[in-house]
């Protein structure tokens, strides 16, 4: 079933940057996506990330809130919980892609070389 998806709103609920002693070559990540149907409105759907990515000596952890609307595109009666639950990183897109994003521009604000975290890492987990 083919579903529109349009973020209404998304913010940075909290962003922690800090130097760690990094003896392995790899990133060390993590990732936790919460999701909930609004009370209000049945086609609106609450998303949180929290995230940690940790690499060359530096680690960002925050969390992520987004407000996504997801209807079906020809009108249909879809159980749009049931599709998010059945493929529920891919509708979470949005948030992994501002989670790198700001991973990104943390790492460079910093002074040192960015760190670029593909969305691809946060779908592998």
């Amino acid at each position: 079933m083919e579903l529109n998806k349009q973020v209404v709103h998304m913010f940075l609920r909290e962003v922690h940057v800090r130097d760690f002693d990094g003896t392995s070559a790899e990133p060390t990540s993590m990732h936790r996506l919460d999701y909930q149907q609004s009370e209000q409105d049945p086609n609106l759907f609450e998303f949180k990330l929290t995230f940690m990515f940790g690499h060359f000596g530096t680690q960002v952890d925050g969390v992520l809130e987004a407000a996504i609307l997801i209807q079906s595109e020809d009108g249909a009666d879809v159980d749009i919980l049931a599709e998010i639950n059945k493929e529920e990183a891919l509708f979470a897109i949005p948030l992994f892609a501002k989670a790198s994003s700001i991973i990104t521009k943390l790492s460079e604000d910093r002074g040192q070389f960015p760190i670029i975290v593909p969305i691809e890492l946060w779908l592998e987990q």
